[in-house]
């Protein structure tokens, strides 16, 4: 494969074209008030004016190349200078690295106040990915770099930044200046075009030192400090994807209102919506159709502060030609990164060289949990457990919310419902089944408890600001001031209390910079509840020690945890979250600053510190809230959704969306959260769920009637039970996947462009778009998101191959679009032509007692070849010893009609069985 180029002008932040990330292409039902919108923020409503000023066109920012440095990990830096101001004040940072990708970022030379930017390692691998090498070219007096093509061919531009001239980027000010110090002298400031906090054409002065929402007022006292740009994708663009988490369609649509990025516990939210979720990963993935070539490219947005993404068309019908997007934050720095691609897996290579691979799931985490708000005793327990077996329905995982803890406080048991949970977890694990524990990031205030004093004692805890305005000490007397005396009126007749006293010049008032910090308390499920710092490494070690089994009474090692609440979710805040004025401790950073993060340092913490409690086991963490990087320590689910045929259907490109974004083990909470499913809908949500579902399970309302699968009629039960057993009878096939995924970057479950983009269908045909998705390069699923009474048929269209095999019956079908009759006991999947797909036949209770069990292969042969390929991985699915090569077996699988398979499979099984040895 050709290497990439990349071209940087010193007009990058010019009004034209300016940077180039190019590849030479080759031969071949919520409460809206709660939460606000861009035009209720003042930073995003303050950008779409200043994107809307006349001249946009005019450069007011340029870089200078003669400042031109080396960075320490490779790449470039140069200072940027502003029109209106005497001397640069912004650093432009610049990475090109070798897997395909450019790195660009922006911050403030010597500013008043420490920038916010993410800790290396955190998202960005620490070291970073290796860089590419560059050389230095002049062209009519332009500092270009280019990093060159293996056989210097021509390029084709597919990614332009700040094409459309929209970079803003506020620097700090002092308490209530229009200006940032080091302006250019101007005898009218109010005139000055500098910034979308300082321009002459109708500035929005409020929300830049405070701003009121929902009965809260934000505190500024660092002033405005948000940041926006533009990105287009050029050529003909069909569809853009990604943009975690919204309930969106799986080909992103073109709303009026932004898209909007800030964690948030969002009750009973709504499908089809911009709004924001728990989660944020800003990355877009684009398909361009360039010179009869047909390519993808991927963009993604590093700022963990509140975000909007508008995205845009040229045309009037906002459909064809190039697609555009900006973006703005509100506070840190511009971070940014354009993966090239060219192809769907190339995009997610550089997505995980950049972020870090993610670790192999145990086996058993991607068999059935079995979950509900909440099982309310330890017979509670051992019912649900039996049943299971009463039924003969495979099941791996039972899962406890947090009624079973003492009054909310985690760590801890009901002492009433839950007299023994040791005795109870090791009863699980005697059945070879594994156990999940709810452990919330709000901590109980109460003295009796012991992680409440810890933490407070070792000044963990967020901090509250209370602010108190002093006079300015900056503010000096104007020399050329004149007192005026003022005599009363004899003669008033006001009362003498209200005389004002003398007059004068009296300096401004500003908050303390020193103000007084004390322990942030909010509201959630114990009450007063108080929020860690997770941000501090020394909180997270802390936390991380808590699931130690000598700490963590009633805990064995088949316990695995659960973070929810993780946005924070604040009951009593502002959109039901930490204010953006408290103070993280842990470098007095403010929580604006970081809000995206949060629950990824919990989930974080707590994969940590699983970690240790268990040397050599895998670590199972649950996240509710999530980040760019989180696939490297968090299951993630969608959420509280609805027991609605839309929001079945909504999960098919929610679970896309996040493999797009590098989390690959994901899922939708099967039969919804909220209310109850029919029996209809819960059969044809867990048909969906055994085949696209990487993290299958049921989980639901505490008002809700029980739905395990064994209260439903026999009927329903048998569906749900066949289903199930489905997916055991999978699980090589998805473990194998998962290895892929862990080592080689490839998505388990993903839209079908990922596999086949050049057929244009996957990326404009609807139903190929909303309602089907691939597992791994094999297996083409068509989920059912209407009651029979409303459909009968379904269009399945297969995509450009060899041919297609019914998973159910082995019909063969030709690529195209095919109209399938539908019944109650299965959904449209088809096996890709060519392919061997290893399953287990003997279906146990658990994956465990699965895990010694031969294998099947099944082979469904290309019609044109007569052959067939597959894989098989095998480890001893439980340990991190697979990260030594010497001690799995990954092995590929071919397979011809000139071999007969009974001898073919038995010599692919004794070559298995002889690597397993090996690994014991």
């Amino acid at each position: 494969m050709r290497s990439p180029s990349f071209y940087l002008a010193s007009e990058i932040l010019s009004g034209s074209p300016t940077l180039f990330c190019s590849q030479v292409l080759p031969a071949a039902a919520v409460d809206r008030s709660k939460f606000r919108t861009c035009e209720q923020g003042s930073f995003c409503r303050r950008y779409k004016k200043w994107i809307s000023r006349p001249e946009r066109e005019k450069a007011l920012w340029t870089v200078l190349p003669q400042t031109r440095a080396p960075l320490p990990e490779g790449g470039f830096s140069f200072q940027v200078k502003h029109v209106n101001e005497e001397t640069p004040h912004l650093l432009l940072k610049l990475n090109i690295y070798a897997s395909g990708m450019v790195r660009m970022r922006i911050t403030e030379i010597k500013p008043l106040h420490i920038r916010h930017e993410i800790p290396p390692g955190d998202v960005v691998s620490d070291p970073p990915p290796a860089a590419a090498k560059v050389s230095e070219a002049d062209e009519s007096g332009k500092s270009i770099f280019k990093f060159a093509t293996a056989d210097g061919t021509a390029a084709e531009d597919r990614t332009e930044l700040n094409a459309r001239n929209m970079l803003n980027f506020e620097r700090y000010r002092t308490p209530k200046e229009r200006l940032p110090p080091d302006t250019a002298s101007v005898a009218a400031p109010d005139t000055v075009l500098l910034d979308a906090a300082a321009h002459p054409n109708g500035l929005d002065t409020n929300g830049l030192w405070e701003e009121p929402f929902g009965g809260h007022t934000d505190q500024k006292p660092r002033g405005p400090a948000s940041l926006g740009m533009d990105v287009s994708f050029l050529g003909d663009v069909p569809s853009l994807f990604g943009l975690p988490e919204h309930a969106t369609k799986a080909s992103l649509p073109f709303y009026q209102e932004p898209y909007r990025f800030f964690n948030l516990d969002v009750f009973e939210y709504e499908i089809d919506e911009p709004m924001a979720l728990y989660g944020a990963i800003p990355i877009i993935w684009a398909i361009h159709r360039l010179g009869g070539q047909t390519v993808s490219s991927g963009f993604l947005w590093i700022n963990p502060s509140e975000t909007f993404v508008k995205l845009e068309r040229d045309t009037p019908d906002g459909k064809g030609g190039p697609a555009h997007a900006w973006w703005t934050s509100e506070s840190g720095v511009l971070d940014t990164v354009v993966m090239v691609g060219p192809t769907p897996k190339t995009v997610s290579a550089q997505f995980h060289d950049l972020t870090g691979h993610g670790p192999m799931p145990g086996l058993w985490a991607l068999g059935k949990h079995q979950c509900r708000w909440n099982y309310m005793s330890e017979k509670d327990v051992a019912t649900v457990d039996s049943m299971y077996d009463k039924y003969d329905i495979p099941y791996d995982t039972i899962w406890l919310d947090i009624e079973h803890t003492d009054g909310k406080a985690y760590f801890s048991w009901n002492a009433a419902a839950f007299p023994n949970p040791k005795q109870m977890i090791d009863n699980i694990s005697a059945k070879r089944r594994k156990f999940v524990n709810v452990v919330d990031p709000h901590i109980k205030k109460d003295e009796k408890f012991h992680v409440y004093r810890e933490v407070r004692d070792k000044g963990f805890f967020v901090k509250k600001v209370s602010y108190k305005q002093i006079d300015d000490p900056t503010d000096v007397k104007p020399a050329d001031w004149v007192e005026e005396t003022k005599i009363p009126d004899p003669t008033a007749t006001q009362p003498p209390e209200l005389f004002c006293g003398e007059g004068g010049w009296h300096p401004r008032k500003v908050n303390d910079p020193t103000p007084d910090l004390t322990d942030f308390e909010g509201w959630c499920w114990p009450g007063t509840s108080l929020y860690p710092d997770f941000t501090d490494p020394a909180m997270r070690e802390y936390w991380g020690s808590q699931f130690a089994l000598d700490k963590y009474t009633g805990t064995n090692a088949d316990t695995y945890i659960w973070n929810d609440m993780n946005e924070p979710s604040v009951f009593n805040g502002p959109e039901v979250t930490m204010p953006r004025d408290a103070i993280h401790p842990n470098g007095m950073v403010e929580h604006r600053d970081v809000h995206n993060m949060y629950g990824y340092y919990v989930h974080r913490a707590t994969f940590e510190g699983l970690q240790k409690r268990t040397p050599g086991d895998r670590p199972f963490v649950l996240t509710r809230s999530f980040f760019i990087g989180s696939h490297k320590y968090s299951a993630i689910w969608t959420g509280d959704n609805y027991a609605q045929w839309s929001h079945l259907k909504a999960s098919i490109a929610m679970v896309g969306a996040l493999t797009l974004g590098g989390q690959s083990l994901v899922g939708a909470d099967v039969g919804g959260f909220f209310k109850h499913p029919d029996t209809e809908m819960t059969v044809r949500w867990y048909q969906l769920a055994v085949l696209i579902y990487p993290f299958l399970r049921n989980h639901a309302h505490l008002e809700t009637p029980r739905r395990e699968p064994y209260v439903f009629d026999e009927k329903t039960m048998l569906r749900i039970k066949a289903s199930l057993q489905m997916r055991y009878k999978m699980l090589p096939l998805w473990y194998t996947l998962f290895h892929r995924w862990a080592s080689a970057a490839e998505p388990v479950v993903r839209p079908l462009f990922w596999d086949f983009l050049d057929d244009p269908q996957t990326h404009e045909n609807e139903e190929a778009l909303e309602s089907q998705i691939m597992l791994g390069d094999s297996l083409l699923v068509h989920g059912i998101a209407k009651p029979s009474s409303e459909q009968s048929e379904a269009t399945v269209y297969l995509p450009k191959a060899s041919g297609w095999y019914s998973i159910h019956n082995g019909a063969f079908k030709a690529p195209g679009a095919h109209v399938h009759k539908l019944d109650l006991d299965s959904i449209p999947a088809y096996y890709r032509a060519g392919t061997v797909v290893p399953l287990k036949s003997r279906i146990r209770r658990s994956s465990a007692c699965m895990s010694l069990d031969p294998f099947t292969l099944n082979v469904y042969l290309n019609p044109q070849t007569g052959a067939a390929k597959g894989r098989l991985y095998i480890d001893d699915y439980r340990t991190r010893t697979y990260q030594d090569v010497g001690l799995l077996c990954a092995r590929k699988i071919d397979f011809t009609c000139s071999a007969r398979l009974g001898t073919r499979t038995h010599h692919a099984k004794a070559s298995f069985e002889e690597t397993l040895k090996s690994s014991h």
